[in-house]
């Protein structure tokens, strides 16, 4: 229990998927417990031969690399991880049934434009592309996002090679960010005394090292938009995107979690063809 309310413990979780082995073909592994039911649309997307009905999530990728190791050769048990920053640090494992999406998280693949149309749509649904082009340009947004998000992305890749323990900023939109200033856009002092307080922790480590001369150490994860929205979290990408089209006035206000899965509807699946590929030369 936890403040009253029922906890998944991670035994429940890693043994969840005894009650649903007869309607599961394969069986997909996951992290977050929280992503279930958007990984379920993706993966039904990716894989609408195989039978499934439900994804289990272990709470954390040290649990599903456990489980891929315990149960390694066994072809009906896929195991699937966020890359995070994992290929920047040095820490990808190798397991033939363990599979690395190519970009920090699920997140990362969601926004595409045909799926961010469709939100608006939502709100609108008379909106014709053209319509929607002429009022909102989605290359602007993406560059945006990149370019007021990639320096704290730094920061969270430092916080996670030297072990210093931070928690990643949980930006506010609103509160954070100008955008009627050069870039990278920043209010008040918010996000520059996080940085400020993660040099200082950083120099704790080492007194030879600065911040911002690690996160130049970094700017080839980040030198281009596809880079950027591939190294940048995708739950950071995605509120930024969801909180511009609020104050746009082009989608209704709504939680995060909701905005999330309405994208997985409509994500574009050519974009993990390579899981797809990957995953049925392993079942076969």
């Amino acid at each position: 229990m936890d403040n009253g309310f029922p906890v998944l413990t991670d035994s429940f979780l890693s043994g969840q998927d005894i009650f649903y082995g007869q309607f599961n073909d394969i069986e997909f592994y996951v992290e977050d417990t929280e992503q279930e039911h958007f990984y379920y649309n993706i993966f039904k997307t990716l894989f609408p031969e195989l039978k499934f009905g439900k994804i289990f999530p272990l709470n954390g990728k040290t649990n599903v690399k456990d489980a891929a190791r315990i149960n390694a050769g066994n072809k009906k048990k896929v195991y699937i991880v966020d890359l995070d920053f994992d290929h920047i640090i040095g820490t990808v494992e190798n397991l033939n049934n363990l599979f690395y999406l190519k970009k920090y998280s699920i997140e990362n693949y969601l926004f595409s434009k045909e799926a961010i149309y469709e939100a608006i749509r939502t709100k609108d649904s008379k909106l014709k592309d053209h319509e929607i082009d002429a009022i909102f340009n989605y290359d602007e947004l993406l560059n945006l996002a990149a370019n007021s998000l990639k320096e704290l992305a730094s920061a969270f890749i430092i916080i996670q090679k030297h072990a210093l323990g931070i928690e990643y900023y949980n930006f506010n939109l609103t509160k954070d960010f100008d955008f009627s200033i050069a870039s990278p856009y920043y209010r008040m002092n918010f996000i520059t005394d996080y940085l400020n307080f993660v040099d200082s922790e950083l120099k704790k480590k080492n007194n030879r090292y600065s911040l911002q001369a690690q996160i130049t150490k970094l700017r080839r994860y980040f030198n281009n938009l596809i880079e950027a929205l591939s190294n940048i979290p995708g739950k950071h990408l995605l509120i930024f995107i969801k909180e511009r089209l609020q104050a746009l006035k082009l989608i209704d206000q709504i939680k995060i979690e909701s905005f999330t899965y309405a994208l997985s509807k409509d994500f574009m699946s050519n974009d993990l063809d390579y899981l797809r590929t990957n995953v049925t030369n392993y079942i076969r």
